[in-house]
């Protein structure tokens, strides 16, 4: 297979499967009408528990990233398709310009993260042994099979997951998309590629083109991820998940749990009154009268 043969086969095989998730959420949203869990959300205005309140600096970072991202993938996805003439170098100087701001606020994102002095909520990502024990549970909701969701945590599990898959896979974006750049760097002498790929890679490869090859191809499947975890994340943020997705842009106040975290459910029967034992005289036990 030669490399436009395998360009091709490439293309096609994440164009199946965009279109494969695309189907899947049609599916997922008409499952979401049927259950009556649209109903209950959208109509009747019962939300699942829900016990966040996100701090503007951090919504602010995720917005940046949000609206960035989108740019990259549809400046990314010209580069790789030019669909109209005369687009290129606007595109590619585009893709340059939002590739910086994402690494630069991917940087600040962490070291806030971990050095904040009001709010470093690192431990907030962190998948602990509690989050494991919930993942079938997370799936069950999210499939349809239990209106319970578990969440002991601001994030459930599958939410902590992905962040962490996100950071993971943004510090690869970022590494590739320097390593395609082929300026010299002053002083140095020499181009980013060749900084970052071409003198390494190339010699377990064959040679620097070819590393630069496989360096443009891994930055194309992780755009596609990208394109494709982004979709399902703005599907479930604004429709199961709406109310993080509405506390998040300030569109609603949703009750916080002051409680411990617990579990968020569609179920909004009225608790059975709890009997407590008095440690005094009752409000329905008249107390004796005084003797005359």
């Amino acid at each position: 297979m030669n490399v436009i043969e395998f360009n091709v086969w490439l293309d096609n095989i994440f164009v199946a499967i965009y279109i494969g998730v695309l189907l899947f959420l049609g599916w997922h949203f008409t499952m979401f009408i049927l259950k009556g869990r649209f109903r209950k959300s959208f109509i009747e205005g019962h939300w699942p528990e829900h016990d966040s309140r996100p701090p503007k600096l951090p919504k602010f970072m995720h917005a940046t990233h949000m609206f960035s991202m989108i740019i990259l993938g549809a400046t990314g996805m010209y580069l790789r398709f030019p669909y109209f003439s005369g687009g290129r170098e606007f595109m590619r100087g585009t893709h340059f310009v939002f590739m910086t701001i994402v690494i630069v606020v991917l940087i600040w994102r962490v070291w806030y993260a971990f050095r904040s002095k009001t709010n470093a909520d690192w431990r907030e990502f962190a998948v602990g042994k509690v989050d494991i024990a919930t993942i079938g549970g997370v799936l069950k909701y999210y499939g349809y099979l239990s209106n319970d969701k578990p969440h002991v945590a601001k994030y459930n599990v599958m939410q902590k997951m992905c962040y962490i898959l996100f950071l993971v896979m943004m510090v690869a974006m970022a590494f590739t998309g320097l390593a395609l750049l082929k300026f010299e760097i002053p002083l140095l002498g020499v181009t980013p590629s060749y900084l970052l790929v071409g003198w390494w890679l190339g010699r377990l490869v064959g040679d620097a083109a070819t590393a630069l090859w496989y360096t443009r191809m891994f930055h194309y499947v992780l755009n596609w991820a990208f394109i494709i975890m982004s979709t399902v994340h703005l599907y479930l943020a604004f429709s199961v998940d709406v109310p993080c997705a509405l506390d998040f842009f300030g569109l609603k106040e949703l009750p916080v749990n002051p409680d411990a975290h617990g579990h968020g459910s569609y179920d909004d029967t009225p608790e059975a009154p709890v009997d407590r034992p008095s440690s005094g005289p009752s409000d329905t036990v008249p107390a004796p009268e005084p003797v005359m």
